[in-house]
């Protein structure tokens, strides 16, 4: 009789769970292996041991044990914790579920799921998350990765936040990206934003970028995903096997992840080698310059406005001995495939001097 009245009081419990006040979600047990209710006298608690299966509303719990405590409002639940609503797949050794304010506070390991409308996936992951379920947003920290599938890029750092709605995320704490294939493109920075709408990446302070074609710091970087471009600002530095370059902005532009072309924009320098990782010697001075590359070379460059340049050929089997040094209004050049000097072109008031081996 005893049991009979105290599984009857359980369930009628069970049943109020949702129904006491307008604003508390439904409560709704799918399944458990032991149930136990206790009544004290600030709160009532409901014990679930053993494949921990329930609803809150919409969303979907599961764990290896929960306590559910009714006036506080509180779920507390352990072991192989999953939270899953909609396109939400929350994974946690352990997580406490406050109903009001809907907000999730998770520790061990904690991963977030998500698979977009057009069927891309996204996660992140960290030791410790908060995951604010009424406004979407999930802030993580400690060992944090993150894995973007449309973009088929990496993340790490030290802290992380991602609000879903909004398509907005940040990274601080050493934050690194990795793009494309491994080794592909690496960025580091002190901070990095990401905006999904408009396929946007930002990094500030202490930014350094590098690839198996360049390496680039810079203050800040904006890079377009879509338009596989990215800009350097403040005191950017360009480096490959063949020029180091600087100015007051650089624009890079690449395909699948190679970079094909260089825009310096204001106060440029650029010095370069006639073969690759040799000492650069020569040097172009311009407002603006324009470097074409491929496959990691320097196919040609247009220099333009309050142009400088200096150029040594050393001589060689193929080659005669000369220096070059001028000042006009424009300059091109063009280098073969083994990155020689094919043709230099100056025009708009030339003043040079041209120095040959039999100069005296």
């Amino acid at each position: 009789m005893k049991k009979i009245l105290w599984i009857g009081s359980l369930l009628l419990w069970l049943l109020c769970l949702g129904a006491q006040e307008a604003d508390r979600q439904k409560f709704r047990l799918i399944h458990a292996d032991r149930m136990y209710m206790s009544n004290q006298q600030t709160a009532q608690i409901l014990d679930l041991n053993g494949n921990v299966h329930f609803f809150y509303g919409d969303t979907e719990f599961q764990s290896d044990r929960a306590l559910i405590l009714d006036t506080q409002k509180i779920a507390r639940l352990s072991g192989n914790v999953i939270v899953q609503n909609d396109s939400l797949h929350l994974v946690a050794d352990s997580l406490a579920y406050y109903r009001i304010p809907q907000v999730l506070n998770m520790g061990g390991r904690v991963k977030l799921n998500q698979r977009t409308k057009d069927g891309f996936v996204r996660w992140m992951q960290g030791d410790h998350a908060i995951y604010d379920q009424g406004k979407d947003t999930f802030t993580v920290w400690s060992r944090v990765k993150a894995y973007d599938q449309k973009e088929n890029a990496n993340a790490r750092c030290g802290y992380g936040f991602w609000d879903r709605p909004n398509g907005y995320a940040f990274l601080i704490e050493e934050p690194e990206v990795v793009a494309g294939v491994e080794d592909t493109l690496t960025i580091k920075a002190d901070k990095m934003e990401f905006y999904e709408g408009e396929g946007k990446l930002i990094a500030t302070f202490n930014v350094r970028t590098d690839s198996r074609d360049y390496h680039a710091t810079s203050d800040f970087l904006i890079y377009f995903s879509e338009e596989e471009k990215a800009v350097f600002l403040g005191e950017p530095k360009f480096q490959n096997n063949f020029a180091t370059a600087e100015a007051t902005e650089f624009q890079l532009y690449f395909t699948e992840q190679e970079l094909r072309r260089v825009v310096l924009v204001d106060s440029c320098l650029v010095h370069f080698s006639a073969e690759e990782n040799m000492p650069r010697e020569n040097w172009v001075r311009a407002r603006d310059i324009v470097l074409n590359f491929f496959d990691g070379r320097i196919l040609d460059f247009s220099a333009d406005a309050q142009v400088s340049y200096y150029f040594l050929q050393e001589e060689s089997e193929k080659q005669d001995f000369f220096i070059n040094a001028a000042e006009g209004d424009r300059l091109r050049a063009k280098f073969d495939e083994d990155n020689k000097l094919r043709l230099m072109d100056m025009g708009g008031n030339i003043r040079g001097s041209y120095r040959f081996k039999n100069d005296s």
